[in-house]
């Protein structure tokens, strides 16, 4: 039994795996009505706003992963998007319900996609510089700003909901 387990160590050791987070892509992207249809969140068991949650931390890091793979941060949170939407249509979410009558997202929500997004942390650490065109003269992206920056991201990100629900009215 020992051999067998110092065989199986030695050929990870040797054969080293590695996987990626996401979704499937082809060579004309996601397929959304794939995502629509097969992936399913345990709404049921953690309630609507743990899902909502958890699918805006999908689109947060979609936008990130495309970013990482030289899209145009418009494209990837274009694609993003989608990606989410598709998410939420097939787990029957409704975006609307995420925001209190001032049109915030509800506390409870926010904490827990802010926690959702950082499982992307360190993919969002190396698109900071690509989503960053532009500094004020004087101002360097050096690694602590690029840290500081990377901890904004889910605010940020979370917040672009927010005026969207505020033009919309």
């Amino acid at each position: 039994m020992k051999s067998l387990i110092l065989h199986a160590i030695l050929l990870l050791l040797l054969f080293p795996f590695s996987s990626q987070a996401g979704f499937p892509e082809g060579e004309n992207g996601y397929d959304l009505k794939k995502i629509e249809e097969s992936f399913r969140l345990p709404c049921d068991e953690i309630g609507n706003d743990d899902c909502i949650a958890r699918a805006l931390g999908v689109g947060a890091c979609t936008w990130i992963f495309g970013i990482n793979k030289d899209k145009d941060p418009a494209e990837a949170l274009k694609i993003a998007d989608t990606v989410l939407i598709a998410l939420l249509k097939g787990n029957n979410l409704d975006l609307k319900s995420m925001l209190e009558k001032n049109g915030l997202i509800k506390n409870n929500i926010k904490k827990e996609a802010t926690y959702r997004i950082n499982f992307c942390r360190e993919e969002i650490k190396k698109a900071i510089p690509k989503l960053i065109k532009k500094l004020p003269d004087g101002v360097v992206l050096d690694e602590q700003r690029i840290e500081n920056l990377t901890s904004m991201f889910p605010v940020q990100y979370l917040s672009m909901f927010e005026q969207f629900s505020k033009y919309k009215k």
